[in-house]
């Protein structure tokens, strides 16, 4: 989803008169949380990376940080699908990091 359409979302879902008073917060928000989803991308991308995986974890955890204060400020609750990325995602690396272990090591065949 881009950042109009997460504005859009968040000006239904605030009122118009809130909208109104808190413009830019709305807007910061819905940047916010497009940056989330391309971070997402990103991550799934680089998932046998552990150093870009890393970096990139660390930045969408600083996003996730400012979305939660974004959505306190307005006094809304913060969708759901922020922490089930999370938790599908701590899942998967389970999975990664169990199929890596269950591997045999391979052996040295260039001598």
């Amino acid at each position: 989803m881009n950042v109009e359409e997460y504005e859009h979302r968040l000006r239904q879902r605030v009122g118009e008169a809130e909208y109104e008073r808190h413009k830019e917060l709305v807007r910061l928000l819905a940047r916010n949380l497009a940056l989330e989803d391309i971070l997402w991308e990103e991550i799934l991308v680089c998932i046998r990376d552990v150093n870009a995986r890393t970096e990139l974890l660390r930045q969408r955890n600083t996003i996730v940080k400012d979305i939660h204060t974004e959505f306190r400020a307005l006094n809304i609750e913060v969708p759901t699908n922020i922490e089930k990325n999370t938790e599908t995602f701590g899942a998967f690396l389970e999975e990664l990091t169990n199929d890596d272990t269950t591997k045999p090591p391979k052996e040295d065949t260039d001598r």
